[in-house]
C-alpha cells in the first residue's frame, strides 16, 4: 500500500498557515437564489515549522481553491507559488 503524499504550499517564500476566519470577499456559489459564499483572507507565516502541513492530494487540492477563490474574488495577489512534497 502506498504512502499519503504531503506538502508545503509556500507563496512568495512565504509558507501557508491557513485560512483566516474572516470574510474578505464574496464569491458566486450558483442556483437560482444565490448569495454567494464568503471567502476568507489567507495566512502565511516565515516559519515552516508554523506552517500547515497538508496530508493527501484531496485536501492540497482543497487548499489550493481557497487560494485561488482568494485570487479571483478578495485581490489576493502574489508572483510566485510552490508546492513542496515532503519526503
Amino acid at each position: 500500500m502506498s504512502q499519503m503524499n504531503n506538502y508545503y504550499i509556500v507563496i512568495d517564500g512565504h509558507y501557508f498557515k491557513g485560512i483566516d476566519e474572516e470574510s474578505t470577499g464574496k464569491a458566486p456559489s450558483g442556483g437560482w437564489y444565490d448569495t454567494g459564499k464568503n471567502i476568507c483572507g489567507i495566512v502565511l507565516t516565515d516559519s515552516r515549522e508554523k506552517a500547515r502541513l497538508i496530508e493527501g492530494n484531496i485536501n492540497l487540492k482543497s487548499y489550493f481553491l481557497k487560494i485561488y477563490d482568494a485570487v479571483r474574488y478578495s485581490g489576493f495577489t502574489f508572483e510566485k507559488l510552490c508546492i513542496e512534497r515532503v519526503k
